[in-house]
């Protein structure tokens, strides 16, 4: 593995992190809470992104308009059936979601789950490092780079590490401050 390859994979975790943390409820209205929810429509499983257009025209409500007004009931259902605490209405062509006010205790489970979250990306990015560092092992064991090579690789790792681990930091100090917000 090179430190390219090693950049790229901590890139990947940091993205992931944030669509992760997009889906987690902050009392606002955010088209990412339903875009990837799966629905039955066309005999197949399909996200709701697929299947129409997502606004948010209000601090709290989500809007969905789908292309094929014959698959609202699939909508409705496949939200109602993810179980995220949202509840949709059909208002017209449209399916309508209004966003509860968040209580303090709900804002205290997200926040606790945002927390597992970050845990689990801070494990990937430690992996990654791991990775790169038994693989600059194997190489100065094979003989492929010397002792010098060796020391610089782990610290260019060990930098790239704490650049990554402070970026996840930053991102959850950043959603702990919306899920906070009333």
């Amino acid at each position: 593995m090179t430190i390219d390859e090693a950049q790229t994979r901590f890139d990947d975790v940091i993205s992931h992190l944030k669509g992760e943390l997009a889906q987690i409820r902050t009392g606002r209205a955010n088209s990412a809470l339903v875009s990837d929810i799966r629905v039955d429509a066309y005999d197949t499983k399909m996200m709701v992104k697929e299947l129409g257009q997502i606004t948010t025209p209000e601090p709290n409500v989500i809007v969905i308009a789908p292309w094929d007004k014959s698959i609202i009931t699939n909508i409705v259902g496949g939200i109602t059936k993810a179980n995220i605490g949202l509840t949709p209405t059909v208002d017209g062509d449209l399916v309508r979601i209004i966003i509860p006010q968040l209580t303090l205790e709900r804002r205290e489970q997200f926040i606790k789950q945002m927390h597992e979250t970050l845990e689990k990306f801070r494990v990937e990015v430690r992996q990654v490092r791991h990775q790169y560092l038994e693989s600059l092992r194997a190489d100065k064991q094979g003989g492929k780079i010397g002792e010098d090579d060796e020391e610089r690789g782990k610290h260019e790792i060990q930098k790239l590490h704490d650049e990554y681990i402070e970026a996840i930091e930053i991102a959850g100090k950043n959603k702990e401050e919306q899920l906070r917000e009333v």
